[in-house]
């Protein structure tokens, strides 16, 4: 692979070399035709000089060979100084105007104006160097997201053991591009349209669309388009990047508007109202249609607002508060999926350690995010099963794993002060001798509260070798205090901090803070929840060592265990 790799670099460099030259070649030859051109007008120029002043070829010769000398030439060769002499000859010419004809001797054009040549040589070598460099970059760079090396599973490794963390060191611009390959989450997009004033009889309104929307979104693989009964359109665009959504969405609309207008020139962008869901694999249409069509609705009482969106999570969270099922039942029954989110080292582009992320199956909602799901599980039955059923998969992938893996559990606040929960696990530990990949993740909001009363909890940790991530860190206040801790591995920010901290100094300052606390401390700082590239740059230059989020992956399925609905 390594000996393919280098072959394809090879093969665009050396014609790039040979284009370079040759170009470099064609340059001289033109430039030395063009100073020949100039020497030949200067020539014809005395010729001129000589007839208008009616001067003598024998009488005057000493006045027409102070004017020949005054522009560079000679009447003979020997007038010519001969420090070339030995291996560059002299150029002759005859140059006339009317009756005038001078027969003089000069040094080539290329040699005369030679500080020209050499000054534009240098530029023209100087533009084909760095040309070269972006050349073989750009090459380099393709190959990479072709192969993209991220390891998966690595540990932190015996540094983070023992919490000697070394200050990060700064990035250079192209580090990250291989986290940038690192395909987005996608969404997908269910759009109606109206418009006031109907198309022609004779035109067939569903072929027509299908014909424009393959057109105008012809990278996207999947996508659809249906007449509905009542004279909309319905269109569907598939994995589309999430965080391009609001971009796809006006695009959608600038479409449908340019092919109306190839039939009715007298529309305005205000005719036509679009209204679109986003929502994710998994969701029920039902729910998608009506939300489509209540944002089509909104998008036409609107007179300014020709565009309205409604996301499908937009409502999950409503609707579980207004339901009256028990989503105990769902876990019990084990309508669930574990996703790993993966946690990215800044500078390598290696794996550290995986989030363990649950998603409930619901019947009519789709996969359900914790934040979803969790607050409408208050009592502390639900919640020891939430923790319980998470443990037990983690467990059970990791005894199948051979390789180094870290996975880190975001316990349930109640049950840390669970004893049940806390009797439970040690049970499960003691046919388990991988307790040192386990980290679980506390909220620095609930240590701060209940930390005299989490001492028992975090001995027993100790003992197993399983570290702490101190999470949801706004401030760098009480980072001095985790010193107490002897297994915290690592500190990770508040989302809030990370959103749109390219835009907020004031987070900047913030995470700064922290990281420099962090640094003084030995605790690595990691980012969560990072969606732009932006965000990432900021991050980065900040010095943030790891990050995970939507940016770099979605979550991954390593470990599924479902069973049919009943």
């Amino acid at each position: 692979m390594k000996q393919d790799l280098t072959s394809q670099i090879k093969q665009p460099e050396a014609i790039y070399v040979a284009a370079a030259f040759l170009l470099l070649v064609v340059f001289n030859i033109f430039l030395s035709d063009v100073l020949h051109d100039k020497v030949h007008r200067t020539g014809t120029e005395l010729a001129k000089q000589v007839y208008e002043l009616n001067l003598d070829p024998i009488a005057s010769q000493d006045i027409i060979a102070t004017l020949v000398k005054s522009q560079g030439f000679a009447m003979s060769a020997s007038d010519v100084p001969h420090n070339f002499a030995n291996f560059i000859n002299l150029e002759q010419e005859v140059f006339s105007y009317k009756t005038v004809n001078l027969r003089l001797f000069h040094w080539p054009s290329w040699l005369v104006e030679s500080h020209l040549f050499l000054f534009l040589n240098l530029i023209l070598l100087g533009t084909g160097y760095w040309g070269f460099r972006w050349w073989k970059k750009m090459f380099k760079q393709l190959a990479v997201v072709e192969k993209p090396v991220i390891k998966p599973f690595e540990p932190l490794g015996n540094q983070l053991a023992a919490k000697k963390i070394a200050p990060p060191k700064p990035l250079g611009h192209q580090d990250l591009n291989i986290l940038y390959g690192v395909p987005t989450n996608y969404n997908h997009l269910f759009a109606l349209f109206f418009w006031k004033n109907p198309f022609p009889a004779n035109l067939d309104v569903d072929n027509y669309f299908k014909l424009v929307i393959a057109k105008g979104f012809g990278e996207l693989v999947n996508r659809s388009v249906k007449l509905l009964p009542s004279g909309g359109v319905a269109v569907t665009l598939n994995s589309v990047p999430a965080t391009e959504v609001d971009k796809y969405t006006k695009r959608l609309h600038q479409v449908i508007y340019q092919a109306c207008l190839n039939y009715r020139s007298d529309l305005s962008r205000s005719d036509i109202k679009i209204g679109v869901c986003n929502y994710r694999t998994g969701a029920d249409q039902a729910v998608v249609y009506q939300l489509t069509k209540s944002a089509l609705a909104l998008a036409k009482q609107s007179a300014w607002q020709h565009i309205h969106r409604l996301p499908f999570g937009h409502t999950q969270s409503s609707m579980l508060a207004d339901s009256k099922e028990h989503l105990f039942e769902y876990i019990k029954k084990k309508h669930f999926m574990l996703f790993f989110q993966p946690l990215f080292d800044l500078q390598t582009g290696d794996i550290l350690q995986h989030e363990a992320l649950i998603r409930i199956r619901h019947k009519s909602l789709g996969l359900l995010a914790a934040r979803h799901f969790i607050p409408h599980m208050s009592s502390k039955k639900d919640v020891l099963l939430l923790d319980q059923t998470v443990i037990s998969q983690v467990k059970k992938m990791l005894k199948n794993e051979s390789g180094p893996l870290t996975v880190s559990i975001n316990l349930h606040a109640m049950n840390w002060f669970n004893d049940e929960f806390w009797e439970w696990f040690k049970q499960q530990m003691v046919d388990f001798n991988s307790a040192e990949k386990l980290q679980f993740e506390l909220s620095e909001d609930d240590y701060l509260k209940q930390h005299k009363k989490l001492s028992e909890q975090f001995e027993c940790l100790e003992k197993l070798s399983a570290g702490i991530v101190i999470d949801n860190v706004r401030t760098a206040e009480h980072l001095a205090t985790y010193k107490d801790i002897k297994n915290v591995c690592s500190i990770k920010l508040a989302f809030e901090l990370i959103h749109n901290i390219d835009t907020n100094t004031q987070q900047q300052k913030m995470v700064k803070q922290i990281i420099n606390k962090g640094t003084e401390l030995n605790f690595p700082v990691y980012a969560v929840g990072v969606e732009t590239q932006n965000e990432l740059a900021t991050l980065k230059n900040l010095g943030v060592i790891a990050a995970q989020g939507f940016y770099f992956a979605e979550p991954l399925q390593k470990l599924a265990d479902i069973t049919p609905y009943s």
